[in-house]
């Protein structure tokens, strides 16, 4: 099992439209789908999609959070939630013809360290079954921004391999903390190490360098030039087809939860890149937010290419 933890939880909501966006005026909503959302619930449902068994954790509150569990229960993602008094949030998503995308995100609501020990509880009975466990997303209001280093710690006391995706701030206070993987682009590690973001041997430095640190696995993301990896077999580039993407929300995403199924069956890190890539790639082509189809991604596994690097 792998164990997805989502302290920011949301529900997501995709507005596509028939026409471009005009500032200042009505616009008609041609579709809206609903998704239980948070970069975790993301996660959640790639690696079901993937195959593998998974359960959903974090926080969930008010009208909102009961909306949550049902679009869950709606995707057959198990799930056990820490109640809190204050309403999960609304992101919204505006896609155009185009295929420009805009999205909206609602701060979360604050959360108090009484929920915070009460998920640390949770989340350890829960580690015995978990293979692999990923945290994901933002920290609400009210929680101190050492949030996921005693999370981290505490993943790593059940010695249970660790992938986190965050930034900024938390992304910062966590990295002592040791993470198995992170998830960075190229902008977010080079904050991390205090320099400008290069070209991408550089960036293969830098993440060498943080891999050097501890990290066991540092994954890069390159926008429209791929991904690296930095582990102990080396340093990979992968390369992905050219696509028409539909919606790219939720794409790393699906990265991370594609990365947790890889590192659960033990994949090198060659092939470990190549699937993550295909089922991101796969989740551009889907309406749907955070979403993707299996068969889709196992063509694109076909065209995406790895590359030694170092």
């Amino acid at each position: 099992m792998i164990l997805t933890i989502t302290l920011n939880t949301s529900i997501d909501k995709a507005y596509r439209l028939a026409a471009p966006l005009v500032n200042g005026t009505v616009m008609r909503v041609e579709e809206c789908i609903d998704n239980a959302g948070g970069k975790g619930l993301n996660v959640s449902r790639s690696i079901m999609t993937c195959g593998e068994e998974v359960v959903a954790t974090g926080f969930a509150g008010g009208n909102n959070g009961r909306l949550l569990r049902e679009l869950l229960d709606r995707d057959g993602v198990p799930h056990d939630f820490v109640s809190v008094a204050n309403e999960t949030r609304c992101c919204i998503n505006v896609l155009e013809p185009s295929g420009r995308s805009t999205e909206f995100l609602e701060p979360g609501r604050t959360v108090g360290l009484e929920s915070l020990a009460q998920l640390e509880q949770k989340i350890s009975s829960l580690l015995p079954a978990a293979d692999v466990v990923t945290i994901s997303g933002s920290i609400p209001k009210g929680l101190p921004t050492d949030t996921y280093s005693r999370l981290i710690s505490l993943v790593k006391s059940h010695d249970k391999p660790c992938i986190l995706d965050t930034s900024g701030s938390a992304l910062m206070a966590s990295i002592d903390s040791l993470p198995t993987a992170i998830k960075p682009n190229a902008d977010e590690i080079a904050q991390i190490l205090g320099k400008e973001a290069g070209p991408i041997e550089e960036l293969a430095d830098a993440a060498r360098e943080l891999r050097d640190r501890g990290i066991g696995k540092v994954i890069v993301s390159l926008g429209g030039d791929g991904s690296l990896v930095a582990c102990a077999e080396g340093v990979f580039r992968g390369t992905a087809p050219k696509i028409e993407v539909v919606n790219p929300v939720g794409a790393g995403d699906t990265m991370v939860g594609a990365l947790a199924v890889g590192m659960k069956r033990g994949l090198a890190a060659p092939e470990l890149l190549r699937y993550a890539m295909a089922c991101a790639s796969a989740n551009c082509l889907s309406a749907s937010t955070g979403h993707f189809e299996m068969e889709v991604a196992e063509r694109l596994l076909e065209q995406t290419v790895v590359e030694r690097m170092a």
